[in-house]
């Protein structure tokens, strides 16, 4: 009986590691400094009303482009919010995953950040400088980002 009671309790440790092992997926690498996020995805109209709940984006896999601080007229762009031929260095290529997380280890500086998408590279802000999607990564610093790939999604 007493084995039994031990097994038992080696079963809920065993559950618990691997439940937490799951919560912090990939953000148990080691990576201090860099960049850590999530790619969701929106689509349909999300125009904001009176009774209208806020959109609620759907974790995907994607890969994820970093590269060097693009500027506009450094891509093609094709269509909204959609580029290709980036003239930049590509620094980092890395995929989420199905939770739609990612990490990566960066050098301090400034990239662009793009999602792989059938059509092309997505990626929908830039900064006053023209830089698109900017993530700016300091000395021992682990930026944390939210990637909404929305051009499916009308507002």
């Amino acid at each position: 009986m007493k084995y039994l009671g031990n097994i038992g309790i080696l079963l809920i440790i065993s559950l618990t590691l691997i439940s937490c092992k799951n919560n912090q997926s990939m953000l148990s690498q080691g990576i201090s400094q860099g960049m850590a996020g999530q790619v969701l995805w929106y689509e349909g109209d999300l125009m904001p009303g009176i009774d209208k709940e806020p959109a609620v984006g759907k974790p995907i896999k994607r890969e994820i482009y970093v590269y060097n601080a693009t500027k506009m007229e450094q891509a093609d762009l094709l269509d909204g919010s959609l580029y290709s031929n980036i003239k930049t260095e590509l620094i980092q290529k890395t995929i989420s995953d199905e939770d739609g997380k990612f990490i990566v280890a960066l050098e301090p500086g400034t990239y662009s950040v793009f999602v792989k998408e059938p059509q092309g590279l997505f990626a929908s802000r830039f900064d006053q400088s023209g830089i698109i999607n900017p993530v700016v990564i300091g000395d021992n610093e682990l930026v944390r980002i939210i990637i909404r790939v929305d051009y499916q999604a009308a507002y």
